[in-house]
């Protein structure tokens, strides 16, 4: 089993800007979209904490894909991911709580109230989760090694697993993750490369270095201003 140790200081050697990636994803798109007339106000107004630019370079959704959007909460995500693909491919919103979105002019997205992906019956582009990662551990009775299991068998050879979250103090683990809703960057690291999977790129853009490790993450304080890791991972190459 590999065991991965990572420093604030060796992730922001991984990271790199955004748009310096060789991905096809215009950044003229992008701004585009974040900048849309019918863009919820809402969203538009969470950007500055989110930082949606850099994540949709990174996460580089292309014409004709399937995405997956796990855990979607409110939406914020699938709304950018539905107008990337723009009515081409399809996208899944797992337990995505869209009532209050006005989607209606997308014909290609799919609501699955199922986190262990069954509702998904082909091969996927893209698989991402946001501030998620931690809720799954604390579904006791949920199988994570099963589910990126299943995440690697649907996951194109030339794919991306892309997960953001809270990250929580050194040596903390998962042990925090209800209590304070945060996870060690290196547990999911460490528990998603031994799936099979290797750390592609990781962006620090979301970083605080100055976090209260020991806040909850929806102390006013801290709500918003959480050290956050962002990791894609793609499939390991089979020796």
């Amino acid at each position: 089993m590999k065991t991965i140790t990572l420093l604030l200081s060796s992730l922001l050697i991984l990271s790199a800007p955004a748009l310096a990636y060789k991905n096809k994803t215009h950044p003229k798109d992008i701004n585009q979209i974040l900048n849309a007339d019918d863009r919820p106000q809402q969203d538009k107004s969470r950007d500055i904490a989110r930082k949606p630019a850099d994540i949709l370079a990174l996460v580089d959704i292309q014409p004709h894909m399937t995405v997956v959007d796990y855990i979607a909460g409110r939406g914020y995500y699938t709304d950018l991911f539905a107008r990337m693909l723009n009515n081409s491919g399809k996208l899944y919103s797992v337990k995505g709580k869209l009532e209050k979105r006005d989607l209606s002019k997308f014909n290609n997205i799919s609501v699955l109230k199922n986190l262990d992906l069954s509702g998904v019956n082909e091969s996927v582009d893209r698989i991402f989760t946001a501030l998620n990662y931690h809720d799954i551990i604390n579904k006791k009775d949920f199988d994570r090694q099963k589910l990126l299991k299943t995440i690697h068998n649907k996951l194109q050879s030339n794919g991306y697993l892309i997960v953001i979250d809270h990250n929580a103090g050194s040596g903390v683990g998962s042990s925090q993750s209800k209590k304070l809703h945060r996870v060690e960057n290196t547990f999911v690291l460490n528990e998603i490369i031994n799936a099979g999977f290797v750390l592609d790129r990781s962006l620090s853009v979301l970083a605080n270095p100055n976090d209260h490790f020991d806040t909850d993450v929806w102390h006013e304080s801290t709500k918003g201003k959480t050290d956050r890791f962002v990791y894609r991972f793609k499939k390991a190459n089979k020796e």
